[in-house]
């Protein structure tokens, strides 16, 4: 079984006779489904023959789903790719369960907390940092709010406006 699996997808139900399945995709790359050759359901490994995108969903065919009956074995489960199948991002930009556990400090070196969640409200996303005990910290993913980011370190550095 694969370890460090990222779902971009999650089946919705069966689509057809012929074991289509319908795909609500959940990565900010729905193109990549078009030149999959794999992916993993439950830590096993299926072979994508087809995709085509259909409205808001993307339906597949897997060489190893043959019919309705298997499609529907498979249907709210999610799909799975390994790190290696990622997109790569430019520099400086992250995906959000890579953000998630970073440390988070401020310019003077004080431990604010962790990121516990990334929120996606429109112009810019919002770090969620939580530290026990405390109110959650809301920061801008902005410049001059965020000094640096080191995935290396696990880090984050910020400097928060004053009024948080």
């Amino acid at each position: 079984m694969q370890h460090d699996l990222i779902t971009i997808g999650v089946i919705v139900a069966p689509h057809g006779v012929r074991g289509e399945l319908k795909v609500i995709p959940q990565t900010d790359f729905p193109d990549r489904f078009l030149t999959m050759d794999d992916c993993y359901i439950d830590g096993k490994l299926y072979h994508l023959s087809s995709a085509r995108f259909h409205k808001q969903f993307v339906l597949i065919t897997l060489d190893e789903i043959v019919d309705r009956n298997a499609a529907e074995l498979i249907s709210k489960k999610d799909i799975q790719i390994t790190r290696e199948q990622l997109v790569p991002l430019e520099e400086g930009r992250y995906y959000i369960f890579d953000m998630i556990g970073l440390s988070v400090y401020n310019k003077e070196g004080v431990l604010l907390g962790t990121v516990s969640d990334v929120l996606q409200p429109g112009a810019n996303d919002v770090y969620v940092v939580t530290k026990p005990g405390e109110p959650d910290l809301l920061l801008a993913a902005i410049d001059g709010v965020i000094i640096d980011i080191d995935m290396n370190n696990r880090t984050m550095i910020v400097d928060p406006p004053e009024w948080i």
